[in-house]
């Protein structure tokens, strides 16, 4: 009789095709039982179809990559998608403020940018310090600022006083402003987007505007002027530069999504859909060229597909809480930042519930998150206060499962 067969003398080949059938976890436990299993384990082969299935950290969109700090290997997505829908992250405070404010946030790669108020910063992304990289002040903003997005070089924010400002991210000529539009709206400029060379505006006074990127000192008219007949929340183009949206409040008669054509600036496609009055729109984002996710004052998150004009998937706040604000991998991955005791939500499209809640500030609960955004790492919340930032890359972290605190708090009724 030949003797008995053990598990770490069969070939590489088969077990890779036993470590197939394993769970994450006991991947890990058996890298430890010897070198042979540890170097099977540490390929990228056993991973590969792993790494496409988690939250937050597939990074499977190039959009999405190009706001990750950092790129993930193939065996920590696992890891760090764990820990996010588990509640495992480190929190800390990177800014606040006595003034109660409105702020707005834009992540990119390197930098973190904030506004509230009559301030703009940019946090540089560096570990382990966090070094404010930028920073415009009142004597140079002027009027408080609404919206603001980073595209290339420049910073285009929308201004309470009704203007657009474009400022560089590096000093020409002693300051940053690189061009003023003074009166590009009569209100409030709560919305503003950039594609290739196309800036779109919206405003409180119900008006879409079309600009042409400015190249010269002096103001060009609009291309185009809309009037939406209801005060503007939120314009974002579409990943091809072809179309973009607009979301209203929804206390006009007609529908608070609207679907325009870039270049001839008329209605591209209609959105079917039974509005409720007040059903505003709040924050969209494009998860491609033919999906449309948006999130408002009816509490749900929802998913549009463009070709049909239908909403093809809903998702309710489990709080029923009004949605300020939305970010996205672009894949499966959304988190929503809502009205009531300064929570953000998980979200996976192929679910129909949330997969998770975090607090962004325990000692004041009464502020909303009015700005979101994540990369595979980090989420970053912004209050009236306060911008918190959560970091789930670490391995040592006490569990927050807040999700199943509040299962059992319901359950217990």
């Amino acid at each position: 009789m030949t003797g008995a067969w053990r598990l770490d003398s069969l070939p590489s080949d088969v077990l890779i095709l036993i470590f197939n059938y394993c769970h994450a976890f006991d991947l890990v436990r058996l890298s430890e039982v010897c070198t042979r299993f540890y170097d099977i384990i540490h390929e990228d082969t056993l991973w590969k179809k792993r790494s496409k299935q988690p939250l937050a950290t597939n990074q499977a969109s190039a959009r999405f990559r190009e706001r990750c700090n950092p790129l993930l290997c193939l065996r920590t997505k696992w890891h760090v998608s764990h820990n996010w829908q588990y509640g495992r992250y480190e929190k800390r405070f990177l800014f606040s403020q006595k003034t109660k404010l409105m702020p707005w946030l834009q992540l990119t790669d390197d930098t973190l940018w904030w506004s509230g108020g009559g301030r703009l910063c940019g946090f540089r992304r560096s570990e382990p310090l966090r070094e404010t990289v930028l920073v415009f002040n009142e004597d140079d903003i002027g009027s408080d600022i609404c919206k603001f997005v980073v595209k290339e070089e420049y910073i285009i924010s929308g201004h309470r006083d009704g203007s657009l400002k474009f400022w560089t991210k590096t000093k020409r000529g002693g300051n940053h402003i690189y061009f003023n539009i003074d009166r590009a709206h009569s209100s409030d400029v709560n919305a503003v987007d950039k594609t290739g060379q196309i800036i779109v505006s919206g405003a409180g006074d119900g008006t879409v505007k079309v600009w042409r990127s400015p190249n010269r000192r002096y103001a060009e008219a609009p291309l185009a002027s809309i009037n939406v007949r209801d005060r503007v929340w939120s314009v974002v183009a579409d990943p091809t530069g072809l179309k973009f949206a607009v979301g209203s409040s929804g206390n006009s008669d007609g529908p608070p999504l609207h679907i325009f054509d870039t270049e001839c600036c008329s209605i591209s496609d209609v959105v079917k859909h039974n509005w409720r009055r007040g059903a505003g729109i709040l924050d969209m984002v494009w998860d491609n060229p033919h999906t449309l996710l948006t999130c408002g004052y009816d509490t749900y998150i929802r998913k549009w597909d463009i070709r049909c004009g239908m909403c093809v998937s809903s998702w309710s706040d489990p709080t029923n809480a009004t949605l300020y604000c939305i970010s996205s991998d672009y894949q499966h991955t959304l988190v929503t930042g809502t009205q009531f005791n300064c929570k953000a939500v998980l979200w996976d499209q192929r679910q129909k519930n949330y997969v998770q809640l975090y607090f962004m500030n325990l000692r004041r609960m009464s502020s909303p998150i009015y700005s979101i955004s994540f990369d595979s790492c980090h989420l970053y919340g912004a209050t009236d206060q306060h911008l918190a930032e959560l970091t789930f890359s670490g391995y040592s972290y006490k569990e927050i499962n807040y999700k199943e605190i509040l299962t059992y708090k319901w359950l217990s009724f």
